[in-house]
């Protein structure tokens, strides 16, 4: 919270839950890049042997599985919450320096 044009009150408690939520989203994030990896490996769906049949086959596996299609675009994605998790974690820390300075502070010899 705002105080008085002095900057950002933060409370040791707000950046502790702060850090367990950035911490179960780089959970759910390293689960969902699991997914979007095997993407690449997924079966073929056989369509039938026939011309079109393989070529309908071989178009779905192109744009499901490959780096120019969904598995592409969403690993794209999944780099940027990957930064976007990063630059939280560099702000925890900051947090967490902070705090420990000024402790160090008002601690008397």
């Amino acid at each position: 919270m705002p105080v008085n044009g002095s900057g950002w009150q933060v409370e040791a408690s707000q950046v502790r839950e702060f850090a367990a939520a950035v911490a179960k989203v780089k959970e759910d994030l390293n689960k969902i890049t699991g997914e979007v990896n095997n993407l690449a490996s997924t079966a073929i769906p056989m369509l039938g042997s026939s011309p079109v049949g393989t070529e309908l086959s071989e178009k779905f596996s192109d744009r499901m599985g490959s780096e120019i299609g969904l598995r592409g675009q969403l690993q794209v994605a999944l780099q940027r919450m990957e930064e976007f998790v990063q630059s939280a974690e560099r702000t925890i820390a900051a947090y967490e320096a902070h705090d420990v300075d000024s402790a160090q502070g008002l601690q008397y010899s």
